[in-house]
């Protein structure tokens, strides 16, 4: 009788420990947030090829890091990282939804031209704010997991050259908004 109780004991350890959600660490992490990312077809230094796509995975990270109360600090940083890079090209492509006609770079007309373009100039000064967010959390990662962020091939020369095109995106963001709000100051007093 002994023995039936030491087995049936250890076989509901078995059962309990196989059903008992498994331990997220930085490698199953990554595993994931790269399946997503085939399914996106983007990777981590590339976003989705469309708007919706990049909502879409932005979604399913937030989901996946929802569901797993316990990340290590590690995948945390990344995946926030991932999250607002990702919200960043979504703002900066949602800025440039008119094409060359979000730009004063190539003209533009006062009466068409001034709400697009402020409109635009803000969103794409949305995304630089967003993307200096997500190069501060790139920074933290790197510099507290040195190793973990070279086995991503993850470096100081991202977090510089992203640094780089936030803020050249912020500044064409601001030069086309002061040169519409100066040159149409009739639209620019309508509007406030």
């Amino acid at each position: 009788m002994n023995k039936t109780i030491v087995f049936a004991l250890i076989f509901g350890l078995v059962v309990v420990y196989g059903c008992a959600p498994s331990q997220m660490t930085f490698e199953k992490g990554v595993k994931k947030i790269n399946e997503l990312d085939k399914k996106y077809g983007s990777s981590l230094k590339s976003p989705p090829n469309s708007t919706d796509k990049t909502t879409g995975l932005v979604a399913e990270l937030n989901n996946f890091k929802s569901a797993n109360e316990n990340l290590p600090e590690s995948l945390r940083y990344l995946m926030d990282f991932r999250i607002k890079s990702l919200e960043a090209e979504k703002l900066n492509a949602e800025g440039w939804q008119w094409g060359k006609a979000s730009t004063t770079e190539f003209g533009f007309g006062c009466n068409k031209g001034y709400a697009r373009i402020i409109e635009s100039a803000g969103l794409r000064n949305a995304s630089a704010s967003k993307g200096f967010e997500a190069v501060e959390l790139l920074q933290k990662f790197i510099d507290s997991y040195p190793e973990e962020a070279a086995s991503l091939d993850l470096s100081q020369r991202d977090v510089l050259s992203l640094k780089a095109a936030f803020f050249q995106e912020g500044e064409k963001a601001e030069r086309d908004a002061r040169i519409i709000r100066s040159l149409c100051k009739e639209q620019a007093n309508q509007t406030g």
